[in-house]
């Protein structure tokens, strides 16, 4: 009775006019037991930018639970691949369109928003096409309004603890979006967010050791190339600690073009979904990225990612009825091809030591089979931070079984998963889970 007058409390403050009323495709025998919402951000004097967002309640306790943010990457990707594959309460499996309850939902134990950004993305409104052109500073600028719009909306939230996550890109958003709400709290003590951590996962984050370099690395160790081009790297990209020599761009870009063309980059021994249409490709830029399909109704899809599922439901009117989304919103799509300018000279490392100072509570974890975002390189930026280890390297267990390694440093906590690749709660939910729901609980995994 109690928590029945608890989360009537906490529907009284949301805004109605959000509310997902019925959502088309649920399983009949598993209803679901919380409230979502899905609406729009307004971003002030932006020239008509609007983020969407979803907000799924805990399932417990919506009134007392954590509030988290979920970031996909891209740069240009949605967020809503983190809800309709990955931790959302109703997913697709990889290869079909049908939605099954996820028992191993990350809003089990707290209310999750997926947004939408940068403006363009997904079901998000840009506005003016100038704002096409965008970059990491204006992203988490934009982030920050759209969480401060969140709180007007449900001002219930306000004060509950709040974590930001993410994972690939989100690498780079995660950082300098909490830098930004810190920012902020110092010029505004009396109306501060909560911010209590930060979660990344497999994200880039040091341009200097991820992606390219750490890629190159993992081939090696996990037997994708052969002794004679392991030589040829070691030669022509300064013992693998130099990438941009002629020499080491044109070896990079033959093993990606021979011996690695049909891996799949985001999990090297698993399988790779192919499109219909035209195959997205690798090229040899420092970042791994796709190209743009020829179906201007799929956008940018990542290579040998799950996908149809995702198109069927989103795309459908019913879904976009259900899901509160005006008829001048465009279509959704995977990710968009956005002008955005990559910082490829600071990355978000940097960040890292002022979110430490402020006490923020950080996980950082790594898929151990991504070939995107290794972990090989995760693991040398956190090395160069130099903090102190209260932790040393161990196992933690789900189900008995060896789910992976963590330490833990003064600070901040690295997580490997054993056996996941890029998208860790889409390939290994209920280790995803007892990770994610330790980490808020503050204890070890």
């Amino acid at each position: 009775m109690w928590v029945h007058l608890l989360l009537i409390g906490t529907a009284l403050s949301a805004p109605l006019a959000d509310l997902v009323k019925n959502r088309p495709g649920l399983p009949a025998d598993s209803p679901p037991n919380f409230d979502t919402y899905s609406g729009y951000l307004n971003i002030p004097n932006s020239n008509g930018k609007s983020l969407h967002y979803i907000l799924v309640e805990s399932q417990n306790n919506p009134a007392t639970d954590p509030l988290l943010l979920w970031l996909n990457g891209g740069p240009g990707c949605s967020s809503l691949d983190g809800f309709i594959y990955e931790h959302g309460p109703y997913v697709f499996p990889d290869e079909g369109t049908t939605l099954f309850k996820n028992q191993w939902s990350w809003n089990t134990n707290a209310s999750v928003i997926y947004l939408e950004a940068p403006a363009g993305v997904g079901w998000s409104v840009m506005g003016d096409l100038s704002n096409n052109s965008t970059d990491d500073e204006i992203t988490a600028h934009d982030s920050l309004q759209a969480i401060l719009q969140f709180f007007r909306k449900f001002p219930e939230y306000r004060y509950h603890d709040f974590y930001i996550s993410g994972e690939s890109y989100a690498g780079i958003y995660v950082p300098t979006l909490a830098y930004n709400v810190l920012m902020y709290n110092n010029y505004s003590p009396h109306n501060s967010i909560n911010l209590k951590g930060i979660a990344v996962g497999n994200g880039i984050t040091d341009w200097n050791v991820d992606s390219t370099p750490a890629f190159m690395k993992l081939a090696w160790t996990h037997a994708l190339i052969g002794y004679e081009w392991y030589e040829k790297l070691v030669a022509d990209c300064d013992n693998l600690n130099d990438w941009s020599s002629e020499a080491c761009n044109n070896d990079v870009y033959y093993i990606e073009a021979t011996l690695l063309n049909n891996i799949n980059i985001y999990d090297v021994y698993g399988p790779c979904i192919y499109h219909n249409s035209t195959q997205a490709q690798l090229d040899n830029n420092r970042y791994l990225k796709f190209v743009l399909d020829q179906n201007p109704n799929l956008g940018i899809i990542p290579p040998c990612c799950a996908w149809q599922g995702a198109y069927e439901y989103l795309q459908s009117q019913a879904v976009r009825t259900a899901f509160n989304i005006p008829n001048s919103v465009q279509q959704w799509t995977f990710c968009v091809n956005l002008d955005y300018q990559d910082d490829y000279l600071h990355g978000s490392v940097y960040i890292y030591p002022y979110l430490i100072r402020a006490g923020l509570r950080i996980l950082v974890y790594s898929g151990d089979v991504d070939g995107s975002v290794p972990f090989i390189g995760t693991r040398e930026w956190i090395n160069s931070l130099n903090l102190d280890v209260k932790q040393s390297y161990a196992s933690w267990y789900v189900d008995e079984q060896v789910a992976g390694y963590y330490i833990e440093y003064e600070g901040l906590t690295w997580v490997t998963v054993k056996g996941a690749g890029h998208m860790v709660p889409q390939w290994k939910r209920p280790q995803a889970w007892h990770m994610i729901n330790s980490f808020l609980s503050g204890v070890s995994p």
